[in-house]
């Protein structure tokens, strides 16, 4: 199998149009699409995400929905990533009727396993590599990346200066996928096929 790659959002490094750029996006079928966005009111994110959902499932592209738990439950994406602060923050009724899919961000194998232990069914690590989206921030790399893999007990996705060329090495070091953010804007990803439904099990 291919080494999966996904798109997770941000409009602030788009030169047009979140929906434009996410319809350019999506019609090269990345493995799915993480719509952060999570500095937006909570009413203004779930007018988004209801557009950005029916996009998705137009191209048939799996969504998840970012940070905003109560707009995951309502509207049932394929998927949720929290920030772990906000993970560790949810109570039990407050895990009733999200996704069966949780992701969460995680930055140290420390982090990983506590994610794991709340509930986290997959997670991302960043920064990888040296990230234009976050400067400054000393990338982990591959070395770390491997040891979080091998330790890890759900799927690491790989995040922070991902690029298709970058895929060989991720996927070597025991990463289950890349995620993307500003790249999909630089014609990298590829154009994949459509997935087949059996390959659109939900991942981050």
């Amino acid at each position: 199998m291919a080494f999966p790659l996904y798109c997770i959002t941000n409009r602030k490094l788009y030169n047009q149009p979140l929906l434009e750029a996410l319809e350019s996006i999506l019609r090269r079928h990345p493995a799915g699409l993480i719509l952060r966005e999570k500095d937006l009111t909570e009413a203004a994110y779930r007018k988004l995400a209801i557009q950005v959902l029916a996009l998705c499932r137009r191209h048939g592209v799996p969504c998840w929905l970012h940070t905003f738990v109560e707009v995951a439950r309502e509207l049932q994406p394929e998927g949720l990533h929290l920030p772990l602060p906000v993970l560790r923050n949810l109570g039990p009724a407050e895990r009733q009727g999200l996704p069966k899919q949780i992701g969460a961000s995680c930055h140290s194998l420390d982090d990983i396993l506590e994610a794991a232990e709340l509930g986290a069914t997959c997670c991302t690590f960043s920064p990888v590599y040296p990230s234009q989206c976050k400067p400054g921030v000393p990338p982990k790399g591959l070395v770390l990346l491997q040891q979080v893999c091998q330790e890890s007990p759900i799927p690491v996705y790989a995040l922070g200066g991902v690029t298709p060329e970058r895929a060989a090495e991720l996927k070597a070091a025991g990463a289950a996928g890349g995620v993307m953010m500003s790249g999909w804007l630089k014609g990298e990803g590829g154009k994949n096929p459509p997935p087949s439904p059996a390959e659109m099990v939900p991942r981050p």
